[in-house]
């Protein structure tokens, strides 16, 4: 894929993260970075599957922070695993975009994480 390519994929990644979040909390801390941090270490456990994780991940960063910065969490740790020696797969990124979604209809965490359980994850 061109840098421009990436480029435009991106903006529209972005865009669709504007999308209003129902009921949304306190953002946990200022910068993107230590938002996604905070939420995963807050919120997603430890214990749970894989792909649960994932979708947790996205949705609760959705909640939290924003859809933009969901969508470059979920990209950013599939860009690491790619070339970081991680297991990069179609998987967790369909998984954080199902996470994603949800945080749009979901009203608290219980009714996302529900929503991820009915999803598949």
């Amino acid at each position: 894929m061109s840098i421009g390519r990436l480029l435009v994929a991106l903006t529209l990644i972005s865009l669709v993260g504007c999308a209003t979040i129902p009921n949304r909390p306190a953002r946990p801390a200022r910068s993107s970075y230590s938002c996604m941090e905070t939420v995963v270490k807050e919120k997603v456990p430890t214990h749970a599957p894989d792909k649960r994780q994932h979708c947790l991940a996205g949705g609760f960063i959705a909640r939290y922070c924003s859809g933009s910065e969901a969508y470059l969490a979920g990209a950013g740790k599939e860009i690491k695993d790619l070339f970081g020696g991680g297991d990069a797969e179609w998987g967790d990124w369909r998984a954080d975009r199902a996470g994603i979604a949800c945080a749009r209809s979901a009203n608290d965490d219980d009714a996302l994480a529900k929503c991820c359980e009915q999803s598949g994850y």
